[in-house]
């Protein structure tokens, strides 16, 4: 729906919306060089201070780094956000915002096709234009530089 720049995205993460982090098995293995997906996504959570819903043994990752996580399929997460009543464990109520990151663009794109009743911010190096925000199309090393400026913004506009 709408492109984003990354000091864009902290503003938004930083006003007080009830967010969860939705990390797939990817974050464990893009590896940037100096830093991994997973770190980055860690340091997200940290930073903005984000509930975490991780799938499989990326839930590992995120525990080694002091990070509270919990296990969750993002097909689950889906489903609880269709049903009346919120009833995951990850949050206490149901989130205004799921960010995605650590799934392949296929896949980001079914997810936030199947967001109901909330916005969706896809974290992922290919533009998803069915999220309501997503960075844009960037070669990994670009990518690397909007999520490390996405973690680092300390100052961030308001526009």
């Amino acid at each position: 729906m709408s492109v984003k720049s990354p000091s864009w995205i902290a503003e938004y993460l930083s006003n007080d919306k009830k967010v969860l982090l939705v990390a797939g098995a990817l974050c464990e293995q893009i590896d940037f060089g100096s830093k991994s997906l997973l770190d980055y996504a860690s340091q997200l959570a940290e930073t903005f201070g984000i509930p975490v819903a991780a799938t499989g043994n990326t839930v590992r990752g995120f525990r080694e780094r002091g990070i509270d996580t919990r296990k969750a399929w993002a097909a689950e997460i889906i489903n609880y956000m269709q049903c009346d009543e919120w009833q995951d464990p990850v949050i206490d109520s149901r989130p205004e915002v799921l960010v995605f990151i650590g799934y392949s663009p296929m896949h980001m794109k079914k997810l936030v096709c199947a967001v109901k009743d909330a916005q969706t911010v896809s974290l992922g190096n290919v533009y998803i234009e069915e999220a309501t925000y997503s960075l844009p199309d960037a070669p990994l090393s670009r990518w690397q530089e909007e999520l490390a400026e996405l973690v680092n913004t300390s100052s961030v506009p308001t526009s």
